[in-house]
């Protein structure tokens, strides 16, 4: 089920003054009313308003929102927060666009791209091939560190052969879930995808799954505000660049282009990574990799 949440960022402040202006009319007095005149300058600035208003350019974007710390959207739909609402937030100041953002089921978010109802999709998506085989794909903003995770009293595995013929979790969606589902022949692992990471997070406390594949973020954020405690296998997953995605046509790569040029500008000038550090605890931007 899919709902249109309508969170505009309004990017630029716009100021009217009107000039004031003495009419001549070619009645004999040959003066308009003050009250003619106040009338004339409000309708001036009411139709500069509209104008600029009409002018804006609108970006809408396809998210999950389903958690912290990528992408969440309020049950009231008021507030997004997260690394891509604040990305986002930011894109909206320097470029002046307003941000409509459409929250939609990750099973469908790729789909409302393909059929052009939305112009980006945007919820820290990793960067696979077959994605970018697929759509036009943004400048990677970090690279997000994988791993696998057991319970704390499992702190003695440290192997990925140490935990042959297990079932692992992992989020769909998440660049983890295709180097999990490359492994598993080799390892043998039953593979259970979650719709989102905290239940999965819960089977495993809970000792329903064996392991999990995540990523470090999400391993701290769940240790910090759930009290849960894990241990990260020495073996590591490789770390995924993050992108947004955009539709290969020419409006796609349009925009997709524009977009590269703020990224770049956030990136060179410390503000990506002041946000992606907020919510990942570290500066992955320093993880992105060719």
């Amino acid at each position: 089920m899919k709902k249109m949440i309508p969170i505009l960022f309004t990017a630029v402040a716009v100021t009217l003054s009107g000039c004031s202006s003495q009419a001549v009319s070619k009645a004999a007095d040959g003066k308009k009313s003050a009250e003619e005149s106040v009338k004339s300058e409000t309708t001036v600035a009411e139709s500069s308003s509209n104008e600029s208003t009409a002018g804006k350019r609108k970006v809408i974007i396809a998210t999950g929102g389903t958690g912290e710390p990528y992408s969440l959207l309020s049950s009231d739909g008021k507030d997004w927060t997260g690394i891509d609402a604040e990305m986002w937030s930011e894109i909206a100041k320097r470029t002046g666009w307003d941000i409509e953002v459409k929250q939609t089921e990750f099973s469908s978010l790729f789909g409302e791209l393909d059929a052009g109802r939305v112009d980006v999709a945007a919820n820290c998506f990793a960067t696979t091939k077959a994605r970018m085989d697929k759509y036009t794909t943004s400048h990677p903003y970090y690279g997000d560190a994988q791993c696998v995770i057991v319970n704390e009293d499992k702190s003695d595995v440290n192997t990925f052969e140490a935990l042959k013929d297990v079932t692992i979790g992992v989020t769909q969606g998440q660049a983890s879930q295709v180097s999990v589902e490359k492994m598993a022949d080799t390892y043998g692992w039953n593979v259970v995808v979650y719709e989102t990471s905290d239940t999965g997070y819960q089977d495993l406390y809970l000792k329903r799954i064996d392991a999990m594949a995540t990523t470090d973020s999400l391993v701290h954020k769940y240790e910090k505000t759930q009290n849960m405690k894990f241990h990260i296998l020495d073996n590591r997953l490789l770390a995924n660049n993050v992108a947004y995605y955009f539709q290969k046509n020419d409006k796609g790569n349009e925009l997709c282009e524009e977009v590269n040029q703020v990224l770049d500008k956030m990136m060179e000038d410390g503000t990506t990574s002041k946000i992606v550090t907020k919510w990942m605890y570290s500066d992955m931007t320093k993880m992105i990799h060719e």
